[in-house]
């Protein structure tokens, strides 16, 4: 406990300072922080989790996942504009569109090019591939570094800081409140073959925990006009948001890992501390971009 504790405190403030240099200095430092997670993520999940032994098959995805949310996030590419493209000579509205042309083009050469990668991978690796391995180095890296992107929208929009407490909400909240409720009052097992802690009980208290703290945060960030919306998406965020625990529950336990990684003692790998925040923040994402949140 006690080794759980101190990482936790480590952990918050480099959080913090990661967040205060972003919000108060310039956004790419939380861009980069969550580069540098999502290629930690690429690791444990085709490494740790897939069983990838091929140093170049997961170093490549990692280094696909790092790039592809620079690629992906708008504020790094606004930031590219506003200090590299833009110039005050009469055409810099055509320079403007033509980088975004290109920008759009490295985006899909990125993909494109990792897939070539993975294939060479496998051919080169073939006797030690199985379906699982093929699936995991193809399919994988890409929603996983889309979904880290979306976290770091998520932060990089205006008022990124409500938007950050909301997804805490949908997600640690409502994690704490299932977990107390679900020790105190819990019976009904919710999917027992894959996390057999989790309750329906414990579910129900999670959602309630952070339906009265969406109350808290929206009044306190004057956002009183959106707290009916607010109060309707939290169920739904809710419980995207134990979908996602559960769906990551599911990986370690088909392969028999009780955490992703040890690299934060007491707490597991990176995919162990966001894996419902992984599901909660495209969706998150699109809420605020559609002005419901």
């Amino acid at each position: 406990m006690k080794t759980r504790i101190i990482s936790g405190i480590v952990m918050g403030i480099i959080v913090a300072a990661v967040l205060a240099l972003g919000m108060l200095v310039n956004p790419i430092f939380i861009t980069l922080f969550v580069a540098i997670l999502a290629a930690g993520a690429a690791y444990e999940l085709l490494h740790n989790a897939a069983g990838i032994k091929s140093k170049a098959a997961w170093i490549g995805a990692s280094v696909f996942a790092f790039l592809n949310i620079f690629a992906q996030d708008l504020s790094f590419k606004d930031f590219i504009v506003d200090n590299f493209v833009r110039c005050k000579c009469s055409n810099h509205a055509e320079r403007v569109e033509n980088f975004l042309h290109y920008w759009e083009m490295s985006v899909t050469t990125l993909c494109v090019v990792y897939f070539l990668y993975a294939v060479i991978m496998i051919l080169k690796n073939h006797k030690d591939f199985g379906l699982g391995q093929i699936a995991a180095l193809c399919a994988l890296p890409l929603p996983l570094s889309f979904a880290f992107s979306c976290l770091g929208g998520v932060i990089n929009l205006d008022n990124g800081l409500y938007y950050l407490l909301m997804l805490l909400n949908f997600s640690s909240i409502c994690d704490m409140g299932a977990y107390f409720v679900g020790v105190t009052m819990g019976k009904h097992k919710l999917c027992p073959e894959i996390s057999p802690k989790k309750t329906v009980e414990g579910a129900i208290g999670g959602i309630v925990s952070s339906l009265v703290f969406t109350v808290v945060f929206v009044l306190s960030f004057g956002q009183g006009e959106k707290l009916i919306t607010a109060l309707i998406f939290t169920v739904p965020l809710c419980i995207v948001g134990m979908l996602g625990d559960l769906f990551a529950s599911s990986i370690k336990r088909s392969v028999g890992l009780k955490d992703y990684s040890n690299l934060i003692p007491g707490h597991g790998g990176v995919l162990d501390r966001v894996d419902s925040i992984l599901l909660i923040s495209p969706v998150l994402y699109l809420c605020a971009q559609f002005g419901v949140l």
